[in-house]
């Protein structure tokens, strides 16, 4: 088995950077701000330039051995750093499975004498039933406020965990 999957990760890597990484079950991805897409919005235009908040973060990537089952045990915790000027910095954190939202919760951070602490989202959904099946998995990342705050609000780090697995 170690065998086969030292070929599979050959195959992917073969070019310059590997896709974005698949989850088998029973197993765990790590996942790096590199592994999501910036969602863009456009905020205003300054001296002639259109200037973009980034305003959520999305990944999607392959499940493997959930063929056939009907529940699946569901754990995401991580870390999220950012940096901003003022206030709180929030996000939403959403699971889907498919198409279907799993689990979605809000997170906040603190800023305490000019220093920013993480965000720590944390979605546990112990067998959860997954109707249609579950051969993709999405995570989204989105800023909380207001546009302006999401502009001056800065991922600067995303560190999550994803375990996936099933009761037998």
């Amino acid at each position: 088995m170690q065998k086969m999957l030292l070929i599979a990760t050959l195959l992917c890597c073969s070019g310059q950077a590997c896709a974005l990484p698949t989850i088998f079950l029973g197993d765990q991805v790590t996942l790096r701000l590199a592994d999501f897409t910036e969602i863009s919005q456009f905020y205003k235009t300054e001296n002639g330039i259109n200037k973009y908040a980034v305003t959520a973060y999305e990944t999607e990537f392959e499940t493997y051995g959930t063929t056939g089952l009907s529940r699946l045990n569901f754990e995401l915790t991580g870390d999220v750093a950012a940096s901003w000027s003022s206030s709180n910095f929030a996000i939403t954190t959403e699971l889907y499975c498919g198409n279907s939202l799993i689990s979605n919760d809000f997170y906040e951070g603190i800023r305490y004498q000019n220093v920013s602490y993480l965000v720590k989202p944390s979605i546990v959904k112990p067998n959860h039933p997954i109707p249609q099946g579950c051969s993709r998995l999405k995570i989204r990342l989105l800023k909380a406020g207001s546009l302006s705050r999401q502009y001056f609000t800065r991922i600067t780090d995303i560190q999550l965990r994803m375990y996936l697995t099933a009761d037998f």
